[in-house]
């Protein structure tokens, strides 16, 4: 049997590897399972912000829309323990305060994975606060300075909004919307790519936001369109059977949905293209509230993960919470502050 030269093999080998780097290909090693262009696992984080997207076995996608920059809004309400427009209990049936400390420091976490991931990625979090104790106030300044991020804590003025609402029944969704009408105009009037509107009852997977970054790039470039992405799988969204488009993010499959509620990420660019739809949602009390917004999902596209990135806290039997196949308690014991 004639032998091998081994020495000629990896001279070969490490020629082919060289050009196969040269021209921007990947190879795999099927045995090993590894990368051996760029030295990495085959589940390794393959992707490269704001060059490629890699998911194997489907190869590469060359990333056209760029993104630069993220402001995070979270809206924090600690006065009321009950749920907006419904005379329930939320799950764990605590005080409404633990529910926005768990929620404030499940993002923070997320921000701190952002800064690891991304470099020259510029992440802001704002927290429009609605006038609650100073004590809270002071906790929530301490959660987010112990994790060292960037942040401003300011607080909501309602009066200002409430003669623009076009209904004066509810004083509750005076504040609600005030609230909302307060983070979309500092949004809009920010100099961010992308924005986060978060309200404080969301508890989030600890990569939720890596996630939605890779993959709102990704599935952007593939479209050739702007798209809305929201970060929890709603129970709601499997009570009709309704046709949809899925694809393949970064590590969570993503699909079509027609409706959301009030906690998403989109453009500004978005935004202003569609500032009528979330006006009118402010300026009215709607039936679901969130109306105008399913409107605007005719319009452009919104994605939800399966499974879920995030916990929706509320009450056990509310079909706008608890997604399906996550566990509960484990995201909300993570989560203690």
């Amino acid at each position: 049997m004639k032998k091998i030269n081994l020495k000629k093999l990896n001279f070969f080998k490490k020629l082919l590897i060289k050009l196969n780097r040269k021209l921007g290909y990947e190879l795999i090693d099927q045995n090993k399972l590894i990368l051996p262009t760029n030295d990495k696992q085959i589940n390794d984080n393959l992707n490269i912000l704001n060059k490629k997207s890699i998911s194997l076995p489907l190869g590469e996608v060359k990333i056209k829309r760029k993104v630069n920059s993220l402001l995070i809004i979270f809206r924090s309400f600690t006065n009321e323990d009950k749920l907006l427009s419904q005379n329930k209990k939320r799950l764990f049936e605590k005080e409404k305060k633990e529910y926005t400390f768990r929620s404030l420091n499940s993002i923070c976490k997320n921000i701190i994975n952002l800064k690891n991931e991304f470099i020259n990625f510029k992440i802001f979090l704002k927290i429009i606060d609605d006038n609650s104790t100073s004590e809270v106030k002071k906790q929530i300044n301490q959660i987010c300075s112990n994790n060292k991020i960037d942040f401003e804590v300011t607080n909501l003025n309602k009066e200002k909004y409430f003669h623009k609402m076009k209904f004066k029944n509810n004083p509750r969704m005076l504040a609600h919307n005030s609230h909302i009408f307060e983070s979309k105009n500092v949004a809009i009037n920010s100099d961010y790519d992308l924005l986060y509107f978060v309200e404080d009852d969301y508890i989030h997977d600890h990569d939720a936001l890596t996630e939605m970054i890779y993959s709102y790039e990704k599935i952007s470039t593939q479209l050739n369109e702007e798209i809305i992405m929201c970060p929890v799988d709603y129970p709601y969204l499997y009570i009709n059977i309704d046709y949809t488009l899925n694809l393949i993010g970064f590590k969570k499959h993503w699909r079509q949905v027609n409706q959301s509620l009030c906690t998403y990420l989109i453009s500004k660019k978005t935004l202003k293209k569609y500032w009528n739809y979330y006006e009118d949602m402010f300026l009215n009390n709607y039936d679901p509230y969130e109306k105008p917004l399913h409107h605007l999902y005719e319009k452009i596209k919104c994605f939800t993960p399966m499974p879920s990135l995030g916990l929706h806290v509320t009450n056990t039997n509310s079909i706008y919470g608890l997604s399906p196949v996550k566990d509960w308690i484990r995201m909300w014991d993570k989560n203690k502050i």
